[in-house]
């Protein structure tokens, strides 16, 4: 892999801290030990070839009778998967960082419910 993705990587997840750290996100919450984690994962692996490195870092249940995971990949950043009910197929988004602090504080204003839950639709052939 080259430097300039390793580098993308480490900056993506600087990035993600920054963000955490603005909206008052504990330095010692799960999320935050995770992304600082991968952190020093990449920061190990300079040189070698690894895999795209990403975190699951909240699990809300309860979203009647839904469940929402809140993500961050390394190379793109925030995103969810949605599930309307246990063993439902996945619904993934891409999210902005205010709308992934929501979902990591537990605080998701109902239009972004919505969206989380409505598959994108098919475009193709």
């Amino acid at each position: 892999m080259g430097c300039g993705v390793w580098w993308q990587q480490v900056h993506e997840v600087e990035k993600a801290l920054a963000t955490m750290a603005r909206y008052g996100i504990d330095p010692g919450s799960e999320a935050v030990v995770a992304l600082q984690g991968t952190k020093a994962k990449l920061m190990t692996q300079i040189g070698y070839k690894f895999p795209r490195s990403y975190n699951w870092l909240t699990f809300l249940i309860g979203e009647s009778p839904g469940t929402i995971r809140l993500g961050h990949d390394a190379e793109t950043g925030w995103f969810a998967e949605a599930r309307v009910r246990p063993g439902a197929p996945p619904i993934y988004h891409r999210l902005v960082d205010e709308e992934a602090m929501a979902v990591l504080q537990h605080e998701i204003p109902p239009e972004l419910h919505d969206r989380l839950f409505t598959p994108d639709p098919y475009i193709g052939e």
